[in-house]
Order: structure tokens, then C-alpha cells, then sequence
């Protein structure tokens, strides 16, 4: 691959990403929930396409996200499943979700999306998001 850091920055409705090829790493900042989902996701998806034809033995996600709609919620289900197929080959997917102090309710999203999927979550309570 030629280029091997893919960043999308983050606005008032969508989250910033990175997806950084060498060292395995992906991270959503901000909040998720843009006027068009589909449009705004089919670019990280062609991404993560592409990092998944050979991914580093160890995937790491950060998710610091204050808000996800439920168009977001389903792409973020279907990152997730592509992730877990990595899981599926033997190799490691590691999810950071980071949530606000008393925001339990992403605590428990992070959480539904833990029951779905092989992958390792950890839940790291910040007082600050971004």
C-alpha cells in the first residue's frame, strides 16, 4: 500500500478517523451523526477493505465518541463485524471505548456492541472526551 495514514476530520456532525496502516491503529473522535451516513462511511469502508487484506497481528480501536445516532450505530456495526473477521483469522482486535464521566448510556453502547463480537473491549472512563 502507498499510503499508509488515511484521516477524515472531524466536524460538528461526524467524527474525525485515522486509520494508520503501520501501526495498526484506528480511532473515531467526535460525534457520529451526519446528514448522510452512507455517503460519509463508504470511505473509511474502502479503508478498512484495504487494511484488512493484511492487518497487523494486533488491531487497536479507540472510539471517543459523546454521541452516536442510529444510522451510526448500524455502520458502526458493520465496522465491527469486519474487525471481528480479523479475530476469526487468529489475530487480535483490541477496542478502547472511551466514555465522559456519567455518560452511561455509551458505556452501554460500547457494551451491546461487546456482546456481539469476539473482539476485547475495554471501557476507560475520561473526564473529557475531546
Amino acid at each position: 500500500m502507498s499510503v499508509k495514514r488515511y484521516q477524515l476530520l472531524r466536524t460538528d456532525t461526524s467524527p474525525g478517523i485515522e486509520l494508520d496502516l503501520d501501526h495498526g491503529v484506528i480511532e473515531f473522535i467526535g460525534r457520529s451523526l451526519p446528514a448522510n451516513g452512507e455517503q460519509f462511511y463508504s470511505r473509511f469502508y474502502r479503508w478498512l477493505d484495504e487494511y484488512l487484506k493484511q492487518p497487523r497481528t494486533e488491531t487497536t480501536v479507540n472510539m471517543r465518541l459523546d454521541y452516536l445516532d442510529t444510522s451510526s450505530s448500524k455502520h458502526f456495526y458493520n465496522i465491527f463485524h469486519r474487525l471481528n473477521g480479523v479475530c476469526e483469522r487468529g489475530l487480535h482486535v483490541k477496542v478502547n471505548w472511551h466514555y465522559e464521566s456519567g455518560d452511561e448510556e455509551m458505556a452501554e453502547t460500547g457494551k451491546d456492541f461487546e456482546r456481539l463480537f469476539t473482539m476485547d473491549f475495554d471501557y476507560i472512563e475520561v473526564e473529557e472526551l475531546f
